[in-house]
């Protein structure tokens, strides 16, 4: 299959503040659990945390250098989430290297994980000291631990899902809880520690949401449409996991075929390439591709159509462009 690039998110000028930032708390030299938490921040990503972090507070009229500490704390947060979703997932790889379990050992790694949690909450508190008032990094300090837990939630509903076949509407409630919420946890994060009030709060609440759904949707696309996104197209077939590009195959499939797609989730035996190919035959066959890009595309605009109660600016203007076909979705 054709390679496709992964669109990067942060701007050069927020990737480089943010990077300096980690290499400042965590040089090359560290040890311990400080090595374990480098290992899972470097190299960076797409910075999309850290990016709407930042672009979420400069939307609703904050300053850049006080929430800094935050960017890193979402950063943290969602790489610590990731350490432990390699092991439960058992995927080897992350961010095209070694998964830090593979590296350091599951006890380690888990270990790390956790590490990474307190770290993000370390680097919020950071924000006073920074010049955010405490009144706020005590909201903000609510607005992490609320959405971990949302997360954590999700992260339950998904297990549960497992080797079995939901409804859609099922699939894209989890998702928005699970992927929404990890997009929330930056723009309300960025939005609060700036003094946003309710009615910008809600526009980014609903962008997150809409915005979390489509993104998913298009990671879930990435196992069948030819992009490669870090780790191998065959985590969510061995995990039987099932993503909407199947649920959306199993909808239309004849009755052998939904039995088949059914038997594939639920196989814990068979080699996984032989499975992954046969349920990627299957999601193709019945143009379950076209239909999530669509559907991914469709949760973009609402994304976008959310923000227009923003104060209109070029903070706003870049969090709309996050929408475009091609950047996320």
């Amino acid at each position: 299959m054709t390679e496709i690039d992964v669109p990067q998110v942060a701007d050069p000028e927020i990737a480089r503040l943010v990077r300096a930032e980690v290499e400042y708390r965590w040089p090359e030299d560290v040890s311990d659990l400080d090595e374990v938490v480098r290992y899972g921040l470097v190299p960076f990503g797409k910075m999309m945390g850290p990016w709407l972090l930042i672009r979420s507070s400069l939307a609703v009229g904050g300053e850049l250098a006080p929430v800094l500490p935050a960017a890193v704390a979402v950063e943290c947060v969602q790489v610590g989430a990731m350490m432990h979703d390699d092991i439960v997932d058992e995927d080897a790889e992350r961010r095209s290297k070694s998964a830090a379990y593979e590296t350091f050992g599951h006890p380690t790694a888990i270990v790390g994980g956790d590490g990474l949690f307190f770290q993000g909450f370390a680097a919020l508190s950071d924000c006073g000291r920074a010049g955010v008032p405490e009144s706020r990094v005590a909201r903000g300090l609510d607005v992490l631990a609320r959405t971990g837990l949302r997360i954590g939630d999700a992260a339950v509903k998904e297990i549960r899902m497992g080797r079995t076949v939901c409804s859609t509407a099922a699939y894209r409630d989890m998702i928005k809880d699970k992927s929404g919420a990890l997009l929330w946890m930056a723009c309300g994060l960025g939005a609060t520690l700036s003094g946003a009030d309710e009615e910008s709060l809600e526009a980014l609440h609903n962008y997150s949401n809409f915005l979390g759904v489509g993104y998913q949707i298009r990671d879930d696309l990435m196992a069948y449409d030819g992009t490669r996104a870090g780790k191998p197209n065959t985590s969510d077939i061995r995990n039987g996991r099932p993503t909407l590009p199947v649920l959306l195959a199993h909808r239309r499939a004849s009755r052998d075929e939904k039995l088949l797609i059914e038997e594939i989730l639920a196989d814990t035996t068979s080699p996984v390439e032989q499975r992954y190919e046969a349920m990627r035959d299957l999601v193709r066959s019945h143009g379950a591709v076209d239909s999530a890009r669509e559907m991914s595309r469709r949760y973009a605009r609402m994304a976008a159509r959310a923000l227009e109660s923003l104060p209109p600016g070029e903070h706003r203007d870049a969090l709309a462009e996050l929408t475009a076909t091609g950047r996320l979705v």
